[in-house]
């Protein structure tokens, strides 16, 4: 590699209306996963090499600028405002001025194991300007899929018809470019990379990384809790005072528990102070409250106070949704 350094491009600007009413009050990057904000988490996560994150912002800026104030999480952070949403290849461009060379690029609410080294690797090897991730399906007719020759991408196809698809391999949201394709970007303009740059570069220079593992998008009710049991692994709390737990859960050193059953699969954020529950396959985030329930399947916003069973809900102080 040519440089010491590398840049990460996260691409956190969206609204997250998937995942309303929870991100009416918490924009999308900042809901915890295992109780540390996505985006933290994801610049965590990245390799050694990189040294700088780069966070492309629309939706929240004022809560991203004043989280990472001051905060230390061993990358630099550089916040890039957009005024109006560019569509994932505007801002990318919008970010064009902190990069250095080869960057890798992602977007913000995708929870996978690839191996960023080994993908770097291979982008190095073959001289790739891009290489995009790739992920398999079973029924590719809800996706763009990408043919791939030699290591190659030489097409897209957008949601084919079931048997006229050329491969059964996505785009998985994790990408290593060159300065080159990202000048291809016409600035300041809304514009999709996926839609009106890389169908451009398909056949000369574009390559994909199939990987195995897990690859989830974060952004519904189902897949936020998916992607939370995911983050947690098996670094669960082991006991808690107040709880008798039950297989993977994480409590936070802050909460108050009292004749609990947590488990498994049970994510309880800090401040919060509960009585006589059962909470299974949820997400409780900071200070809620709750006396006598059995929650299961639930994802409960901050603040939120309850003495009902709950099912496959979303809760937050501005609504509620069943999923």
């Amino acid at each position: 590699l040519q440089c010491i350094y590398m840049e990460a491009i996260i691409l956190v600007g969206g609204l997250g209306t998937r995942l309303r009413p929870l991100t009416h009050t918490i924009p999308k990057p900042l809901l915890p996963l295992a109780n540390v904000p996505m985006v933290e988490r994801m610049v965590k996560n990245l390799p050694e090499i990189f040294d700088t994150a780069i966070l492309a912002v629309n939706y929240g800026l004022n809560e991203m600028e004043t989280y990472f104030d001051g905060r230390d999480i061993g990358k630099r952070i550089v916040i890039v405002p957009e005024d109006e949403p560019l569509g994932t290849g505007g801002a990318m461009r919008n970010c064009f001025d902190y990069i250095t060379g080869t960057t890798a690029v992602f977007n913000g609410d995708v929870v996978s194991s690839i191996n960023l080294e080994k993908m770097l690797k291979q982008h190095v090897k073959t001289g790739a300007k891009g290489t995009l991730a790739l992920w398999e399906v079973d029924d590719p007719s809800r996706f763009g899929v990408v043919e791939l020759k030699n290591g190659q991408i030489t097409q897209f196809q957008e949601k084919p018809e079931k048997g006229t698809e050329l491969s059964n391999l996505i785009n998985a949201g994790t990408y290593l470019l060159e300065p080159e394709i990202l000048e291809m970007i016409p600035s300041g303009k809304k514009i999709s990379i996926e839609r009106e740059i890389y169908p451009k570069v398909a056949g000369n220079g574009l390559y994909g990384f199939p990987f195995e593992g897990y690859f989830i998008d974060s952004g519904t009710p189902e897949s936020y809790l998916e992607a939370n049991f995911k983050s947690l692994g098996k670094n669960g709390t082991a006991a808690h005072k107040g709880a008798s737990i039950r297989g993977n859960a994480l409590i936070h050193e802050s909460a108050k528990l009292k004749d609990c059953i947590i488990g498994s699969d049970a994510i309880i954020g800090p401040g919060v102070e509960m009585e006589k529950c059962v909470i299974r396959k949820s997400v409780i985030l900071s200070n809620v409250s709750g006396y006598g329930s059995v929650v299961e399947e639930c994802i409960i916003g901050p603040d939120v106070s309850f003495e009902n069973d709950l099912t496959r809900s979303l809760i937050s102080p501005k609504g509620a949704i069943s999923f």
